[in-house]
């Protein structure tokens, strides 16, 4: 894709989404409607250190009525009661490049830490952590391997294989790690650490399913996979119900490294 088609293509997708559980909604998914214009990144870098933030920074959305503080450890997305989600994104979309996340999740039964790129037409990359592994037994594990999830969606859909969970020696829950997905036309990588945990080429989707292909914002957050009101389902892939005796939850993010494969001119 040429940089004017990628212009071209910012210029017809939609800016707006909501927060529901966990993901981000669009208001206005622009393969169905007319949606207005948004913000593409015109340079081929993008860092934020969140220790030195005192408030919300510039080029980031926190989802409504939620909050994120801002300390010397970093931007802390805090699971305390029923209810809370604590979520931000980029006010930005790129289209392809690397993205490096400095994390330390939340831990606890049922909390799911997130770092995800998604589109307006339903197109994500995901990073899920349960703060219990997922529930596996025993736990914490005693050989150190945590579970870390990895997920695909194309328009909203998934394809078998989609979502893998391998198992790495390292504590995600009391550890800063660097989390990254590098994504193009034609491959995606996951790295823990610049180590790659899993690989995905264009060329090896199913039939029937699409490579993921329109611009995306990154989202971080925290949500409550566990609570009681979800289905049986997702409480049991996030791990239990939540142990509420434990709270409050909370991940923290160090900084934000972005590389954009294709910078966008006169987007801003």
């Amino acid at each position: 894709m040429s940089k004017g088609e990628f212009i071209s293509l910012l210029g017809i997708l939609g800016l707006a989404a909501r927060f529901v559980n966990g993901q981000l909604e669009p208001d206005c998914n622009p393969l169905h409607a007319d949606c207005p214009t948004k913000n593409a990144w015109p340079e081929d870098n993008y860092y934020i250190d969140f220790t030195k933030e005192t408030g919300p920074p510039e080029n980031w959305i926190i989802a409504n009525n939620e909050v994120v503080k801002f300390t010397a450890q970093g931007a802390e997305f805090t699971y305390g009661k029923r209810g809370d989600a604590p979520n931000m994104w980029t006010d930005f979309y790129m289209l392809g490049g690397r993205y490096d996340a400095v994390m330390q999740i939340a831990p606890g039964q049922g909390i799911i830490s997130n770092a995800i790129l998604s589109s307006d037409i339903q197109d994500e990359i995901d990073w899920e952590f349960s703060g219990n592994q997922h529930g596996e037994k025993p736990f914490p594990p005693p050989d150190g391997k945590w579970t870390v999830g990895t997920n695909i969606y194309s328009q909203g859909q998934m394809w078998d294989g989609a979502a893998t969970y391998q198992k790495d020696a390292y504590k995600p829950t009391t550890q800063f790690h660097t989390y990254s997905v590098e994504w193009d036309e034609n491959h995606m990588n996951w790295y823990v650490d610049n180590q790659v945990v899993r690989s995905v080429q264009a060329s090896s989707i199913p039939a029937g399913s699409i490579f993921p292909q329109s611009p995306m914002k990154l989202q971080l957050g925290v949500w409550a996979g566990g609570d009681p009101a979800n289905n049986y389902w997702t409480i049991q892939w996030a791990g239990g119900e939540i142990d509420m005796k434990g709270a409050p939850y909370t991940m923290v993010v160090r900084s934000v490294n972005i590389t954009n494969k294709y910078p966008a001119e006169n987007s801003r």
